[in-house]
């Protein structure tokens, strides 16, 4: 077998904080849970949901994080705004329902109203209170929201820099995909059986990739991906796509997976015999001439991003993965009470082929049945939120792809292994330098934080 080699690393400018020592506490303990409830949570810019689901005045979302919820509307002036989930009467949760369309804030407890602006409206039996109510003393207590690609951001901290003080250098990476721009085609929650910082963490290195994920061999060449660190804890990973796994043999010709994807560009899978590695190239050049013909418009991506993959892990919790064609959005939320549980989300988008970029290319093709595709398609009903157990994953009934059910199959069993009190710290490989540099940062915001 090939001698392994350290991925190359880069750092982005002042990245660097004080190293952590990753504890198994801080997967196991409550005392590492309000720490975070306290310091981390209440603190970061937070992916709270996707814009297009607030496209009309009183569209709503709910954000839970933790034992927090966060209220997500639309205003009759079309600006976003988001206020704290809870009633200044008494307390009670004003929505109970994680979306939905109202025609004005009711909290079902006594029916104090609030507008889409949170001001508060209609107080029944207002002259029933002694002292005179403050309708704008008393409004929804507001939460910072700004939107990013078509995701809605949070953050709970009025001292906090903006959105795109935070995300740095990756808001300008990823831009280029036009996510926005993408069809969500699924949205999907499983519950999972380990801390929610267990599944990111495994997202975050691909050292276990080789052992647990056999059908990416055939498809990327992790080895010599690149790594990126940037400041605030984030950190990305670009593979090489449309190759196979260099440190192992390689073919002589092209498996299923990369001859499929060299006759959808117009090559001939035979010219690749004893030359496997040469696709990757090839593909650069074959999907830029191809793509207007398709619909598809390359113009701001390089080559190397029209055959590769590229993933960024945003701090604290989200994870984008892109392709020319095709992105993923997935976060991790805590269980409200155990560091043992977490949620999972998983958003798919596929970009489609545009009429109005074949016909600016001179396409040939049926430009009319495209159109009727994409008309269908933007008039196709939002796909209905899916959520299930990891039970459900590990017994085949649901699906999250074949790549995320083998990382969810193992992934309580890290847990239960973190519980023994025969592991105590983690030592990490240099191919895991984006899971140290993650929690390096993380022990920094805590310690910046904690009271």
């Amino acid at each position: 077998m090939p001698k392994v080699t350290p991925r190359p690393t880069t750092l982005h400018g002042a990245a660097t904080v004080a190293p952590a020592v990753i504890t198994a506490a801080r997967y196991v303990s409550r005392q590492w849970m309000e720490k975070e409830a306290d310091a981390l949570w209440p603190r970061m810019w937070l992916f709270a949901c996707l814009e297009r689901d607030l496209g009309q005045p009183g569209e709503y979302r709910v954000a839970n994080i933790g034992d927090e919820s966060i209220l997500i509307a639309r205003t009759n002036a079309g600006e976003l705004a988001a206020f704290y989930n809870v009633c200044q009467h008494r307390g009670a949760r004003v929505i109970v329902n994680e979306q939905g369309w109202v025609k004005n804030f009711v909290c079902p407890y006594h029916g104090w109203t609030y507008d889409y602006t949170g001001r508060l409206s209609v107080v029944p039996e207002i002259d029933g209170f002694a002292g005179r109510i403050d309708c704008a003393e008393r409004s929804l207590k507001s939460v910072r929201v700004e939107s990013w690609l078509g995701m809605v951001w949070i953050c709970m901290d009025s001292r906090a820099g903006t959105l795109r003080e935070f995300l740095g250098p990756v808001a300008d990476i990823v831009a280029p995909y036009q996510l926005e721009h993408m069809q969500l085609i699924e949205d999907q929650t499983v519950h999972l059986d380990c801390n929610w910082k267990a599944v990111y963490d495994n997202f975050g290195e691909l050292y276990h990739v080789e052992h647990i994920h056999p059908q990416h061999q055939m498809l990327f060449d992790c080895p010599t991906s690149q790594i990126h660190l940037y400041a605030n804890g984030h950190t990305g990973v670009v593979i090489d796509g449309h190759t196979v796994n260099t440190r192992l043999p390689v073919p002589n010709e092209l498996n299923a997976y990369l001859a499929h994807r060299a006759k959808t560009y117009g090559a001939d899978p035979a010219d690749y015999r004893g030359r496997v590695l040469a696709l990757r190239k090839d593909i650069q050049a074959l999907r830029r001439t191809a793509g207007p013909s398709l619909g598809y418009d390359y113009s701001a991506m390089t080559d190397e991003r029209l055959s590769d993959i590229e993933q960024y892990n945003i701090f604290p919790n989200t994870m984008i993965t892109v392709q020319p064609d095709e992105a993923l959005i997935m976060r991790a939320r805590p269980h409200p009470t155990d560091p043992n549980k977490c949620l999972w989300d998983k958003f798919t988008f596929r970009r489609l082929p545009s009429a109005d970029v074949a016909r600016d290319a001179g396409a040939t093709l049926n430009l009319e049945e495209m159109r009727l595709a994409e008309t269908a398609a933007a008039e196709a009903p939002r796909p209905v939120h899916e959520e299930f157990t990891q039970d459900e994953i590990i017994d085949g009934s649901k699906t999250m792809t074949i790549t995320i059910d083998q990382d969810i199959h193992l992934i309580r069993d890290v847990q239960a292994g973190m519980r023994s009190r025969g592991f105590t710290t983690a030592m990490l490989s240099d191919e895991e330098a984006r899971v140290q540099h993650y929690h390096d940062w993380l022990d920094h915001f805590i310690g910046v934080h904690a009271s």
